[in-house]
């Protein structure tokens, strides 16, 4: 999978979730069902990450960072703050859906 392919918008579809693949819609277009609060994962140019996540209020909070391909369709999540990176796998990317497992 190209890198350029995962960017955009993708909001966790948590009701569609499969064991341990996370189910992400697109942000924009997919018409979500009522929840408090979604997480968010904004993949942008250059390897720009934001991540959009309820906070205790239940407002959305955005954190800053960074995601590296690493092969295999594997990439590392990297927040600005003092929170550790991750390793997602892709499972699945089409248009309408975006499948992931934490490594």
């Amino acid at each position: 999978m190209n890198s350029e392919q995962l960017s955009g918008s993708w909001t966790h579809s948590h009701e569609e979730d499969q064991g341990d693949i996370l189910v992400y819609r697109p942000t924009g277009t997919f018409a979500f069902p009522p929840a408090r609060g979604r997480d968010t994962l904004v993949f942008g140019e250059g390897g720009a990450l934001t991540e959009h996540a309820p906070a205790a209020d239940d407002r959305s909070q955005s954190t800053g960072g960074n995601w590296t391909p690493l092969g295999m369709n594997r990439y590392r999540l990297q927040g600005m703050t003092n929170t550790p990176s991750r390793v997602i796998e892709v499972i699945e990317h089409t248009p309408e859906v975006l499948k992931i497992r934490n490594v």
